[in-house]
């Protein structure tokens, strides 16, 4: 009996650790999925940028030849 206490002990002591690694690893990967979602955004508004640069450039060149 006391050995299976002991052995209980053990196996609670060793699924801290690993649910305490899980713990970092799933924070880890919060907060690379928060940082990659800014470029993301931030690809976004480069893209609607330039978009709307071209069009511009566009419109100007088009007005200018009518």
């Amino acid at each position: 009996m006391k050995e299976a206490l002991e052995e209980l002990r053990m196996h609670e002591k060793i699924c801290s650790i690993r649910y305490q690694h899980i713990e970092k690893s799933l924070e880890e990967g919060r907060e690379k999925f928060i940082r990659m979602d800014t470029k993301i955004t931030g690809l976004y508004v480069i893209i609607i940028t330039g978009g709307l640069s071209v069009l511009g450039v566009v419109s100007t060149i088009a007005y200018q030849l009518a």
